[in-house]
């Protein structure tokens, strides 16, 4: 099984304080049949169940809205957000991701539970999430609405205007609002200017990781590896077109993961065809990132979207990988050219063709890479939940000194 950024974000930062003591609950929208579920309020569906000592609650609508991935707001869900917020009263609540669940977060004002929020993507000011326009060009943001209406004109200007208002109401009610990256960061303040925002990077489970100790020789076989999602925005077509160029016997190619496009899964597997130096590779959980990494020369992730921090990408340096990423996003804050990696202009196939070959060319740049990556510092899960404590612990004592 293949996790998100984001689903390792909360997962992690839920074991964390678990194991320092606190009483966790996660609560989240799911697309499980009706059987799954063994309660039900109104027009939700329920179920509580424990994850690796993880108490959930997942809820889905019985009959699940056209708009559930865009829309803020889910009316089916108010009357039981407020009975689930009644219930559970929490001391506080961390939003991980607002999608499909705006509705408790409008639920915690009448209780005075405080919140906070971290942004792992763009979804609060894109309801595509990735700002990734509908005429296939990055958005540098919605201005209010007015990029959306020029760049997604299929979107309704009512639509847009509610939906940035509620996500407006949303961060400045939080009491505190978390990035992972500046790049994340800074297009959130480009939209509200006046947006308090604090940088906490994500931290890693160092348990997985798997020092790489290869040591590259002239005349070896360079691996080259895609870790992640098998989606379209991600450019793994890229990749594979770049890859195919380089006439060579001694590079191959290792792809991971899954997505729920199909089609464009088959469409990789067809430009992959015929070429052995190129393995599908399949899935892989959370644990195994050490496994994969230890064995492979690079990581390439040659997303055609702004990247908003990318744990692929600090999973292949906690393992010592370099890395070759697209100029998108949060990824440029961490890579830098002949240092611990390589950027290149995004959807340029060309551009990334010679970086391949020419490591493919120079295995012991490799080594260089690899020795540089050793003096870099990547956040733990612990360092990154006791950051989380901090904020927790003064938003706590600010509600009940006041």
């Amino acid at each position: 099984m293949h996790y998100s950024g984001t689903e390792k974000f909360i997962l992690n930062l839920a074991s964390m304080f678990q194991k320092l003591g606190n009483q966790v609950k996660v609560i989240t929208y799911s697309f499980y049949e009706d059987s799954f579920y063994n309660q039900s309020a109104g027009k939700i569906l329920i179920s509580e169940f424990t994850y690796r000592g993880i108490p959930v609650l997942a809820f889905r609508n019985r009959r699940i809205p056209e708009d559930i991935n865009l829309a803020l707001h889910n009316s089916d869900f108010s009357k039981v957000s407020s009975e689930l917020i009644a219930k559970e009263a929490p001391d506080i609540v961390h939003v991980g991701h607002p999608m499909r669940v705006g509705e408790l977060i409008k639920a915690l004002e009448p209780f005075r539970i405080p919140y906070l929020v971290t942004l792992t993507d763009f979804f609060l000011i894109c309801p595509k999430v990735i700002l990734f326009s509908s005429k296939n060009v990055l958005c540098a943001g919605p201005d209010g609405g007015d990029a959306c209406l020029t760049l997604c004109p299929e979107l309704q200007n009512n639509f847009i205007t509610n939906r940035l208002a509620f996500a407006k109401d949303v961060l400045f009610k939080a009491k505190k609002v978390i990035a992972p990256s500046i790049f994340l960061a800074s297009v959130f303040k480009k939209e509200f200017e006046n947006l308090d925002l604090k940088i906490i990077n994500h931290g890693l489970d160092f348990a997985a990781v798997k020092i790489n100790r290869r040591n590259n020789k002239a005349g070896d076989n360079i691996v080259f590896c895609y870790a992640g999602t098998l989606a379209p925005h991600k450019g793994i077509h890229i990749l594979i077109s770049a890859f195919k160029k380089i006439i060579s016997n001694r590079v191959s190619l290792k792809v991971y993961g899954s997505g729920p496009d199909e089609l464009y899964i088959n469409s990789l597997k067809a430009m992959a065809k015929g070429d052995e130096r190129i393995e599908c590779c399949g899935t892989f959980s959370e644990h195994q990132f050490g496994d994969i990494f230890s064995k492979v020369d690079a990581v390439v992730i040659p997303s055609l979207c702004y990247e908003s921090y990318s744990m692929v990408l600090h999973e292949a340096l906690a393992c010592n990988v370099p890395v070759i990423v697209s100029k998108a996003g949060g990824m440029a804050e961490k890579i830098r050219d002949c240092v611990n990696g390589f950027t290149f202009t995004v959807g340029d196939s060309k551009n990334l063709k010679e970086i391949l070959e020419n490591m493919a060319n120079n295995a012991e740049l490799i080594n260089t890479l690899r020795a540089n990556i050793k003096y870099q510092v990547i956040a733990t899960t612990e360092q990154e939940a006791y950051a989380y404590e901090r904020e927790y612990r003064k938003i706590l004592t600010k509600r009940n000194d006041g």
